[in-house]
């Protein structure tokens, strides 16, 4: 994956049973990634096919985007 991704076509969206988080043009795949693990949960990650500030419906943690692409499961730390 490349960690410097065009915000203008696509984005990365990540999501727990906490929060949700997306790449912007102030945050990179690798800082995304790091804000979710901060958190300490679980999370999945999507490549969402439209610019990072487009409107779209989230449902059951998941983006509701056609062409989305379900990336993988991350493991949260135990706390």
């Amino acid at each position: 994956m490349n960690m410097n991704h065009d915000n203008t076509k696509s984005h990365f969206f990540a999501s727990s049973v906490a929060m949700w988080a997306t790449t912007s043009p102030d945050r990179d795949l690798a800082a995304l990634i790091r804000l979710m693990e901060k958190d300490g949960h679980g999370f999945n990650l999507f490549l969402v096919p439209l610019p990072h500030d487009a409107d779209y419906d989230i449902n059951f943690y998941q983006p509701q985007v056609e062409g989305a692409q379900w990336l993988g499961f991350f493991e949260g730390e135990s706390k």
